[in-house]
């Protein structure tokens, strides 16, 4: 396994973004994920199917807000694959908790007295995924329905963009990190 880079962004200087692609080693899609199917008798059976998955993660950096945290509220992720006749998003892989989004790091600095600010170690609110103050970055890991990808080099192709919700100073702020396009020879170079 290994990361491809896929693009990042800035928030007028006060939050900034960076996404990767975490590569598989065989550069396939395919994960068994859990799934619901409603049967005729009106019963949901849970079963294990494939579908193509990609892991996405997104650093996150409060690089200008020194007024307090950047709080990141929970969310749920979608990446933009539109082209110029059609719209559509993969969305978040749902219902099978091992691809759950979550905050993989949180990059603290410590107060005058060695110690994590106690208020900001965890988030006040169940809706928040963490509070970022001045120079702390997170590593957020999203997993990705990349619908009609079979492998990441196609995912990478057809993706255009995710957007992050921030909240500064009590405004919630979409941050869109638009992809760079990566081709299937620099994804094999990278391995």
């Amino acid at each position: 396994e290994g990361s491809v880079f896929l693009g990042g962004s800035s928030l007028d200087g006060l939050v900034s973004c960076w996404a990767s692609l975490m590569d598989r080693s065989n550069g396939e899609t395919s994960r068994s994920v859990m799934q619901q199917k409603l049967h005729h008798d009106g019963e949901t059976k849970q079963y294990y199917g494939p579908i193509p998955v990609v892991e996405l993660r997104i650093l996150v950096q409060n690089t200008g807000y020194s007024k307090g945290a950047i709080i990141i509220p929970d969310q749920q992720f979608s990446v933009d694959a539109s082209t110029r006749r059609k719209g559509e998003k993969m969305l978040e892989v749902c219902g099978d908790d091992r691809f759950q989004r979550q905050v993989l790091h949180i990059d603290r600095r410590e107060s005058l007295d060695g110690e994590p600010d106690p208020q900001l170690k965890h988030p006040t609110l169940s809706h928040e995924m963490c509070h970022l103050r001045l120079f702390e970055s997170a590593v957020l890991s999203i997993h990705i329905h990349a619908r009609g990808c079979s492998t990441t080099a196609k995912f990478c192709n057809r993706s255009k963009k995710i957007q992050l919700l921030v909240c500064v100073d009590g405004t919630t702020r979409p941050v869109v990190v638009p992809f760079h396009c990566v081709n299937e020879h620099q994804l094999l170079n990278n391995k």
